[in-house]
């Protein structure tokens, strides 16, 4: 088989994005955000960048942070960033499941599974010698 044979097999099996009901709440929260805090043309800019790295993911879904290798969590999510955003996916029979994408500054780890990752503390916990241990 030459090499455009094996092109075309692969792009009929692509999987196509689809998106999770959440994800596309989140989209629409990001769209929001980005309209009140910088305007129009910077939303539609932003926006743009991350539905063209989600569609990236359908030529090349395991360009990601696998959450068992960076975190220990047993699951088969994945994550891509985009513009300050990690976009949650799962790799599918037929499709890339978005599953949340999620503000970089968020706790998505709690968001997600339930574990928190940012400390209650505060930073003066540290300076306080009164404090019981």
């Amino acid at each position: 088989m030459d090499i455009f044979g094996r092109c075309r097999k692969e792009a009929r099996f692509m999987r196509k994005i689809d998106l999770s009901p959440e994800a596309y709440n989140d989209l629409e929260g990001i769209k929001e955000r980005l309209n009140t805090e910088f305007g129009e043309a910077t939303e539609n800019k932003i926006l743009k960048s991350i539905v063209k790295d989600m569609k990236r993911l359908e030529k090349y879904p395991e360009t990601d942070i696998k959450l068992f290798e960076r975190f220990g969590i047993i699951t088969d999510y994945k994550c891509i960033y985009s513009n300050k955003n990690y976009i949650f996916y799962r790799i599918e029979d037929k499709y890339i499941r978005i599953i949340r994408i999620i503000d970089a500054r968020r706790d998505f780890m709690y968001i997600l599974f339930g574990i928190h990752m940012i400390s209650d503390e505060g930073e003066d916990y540290w300076e306080n010698e009164d404090r019981e241990d």
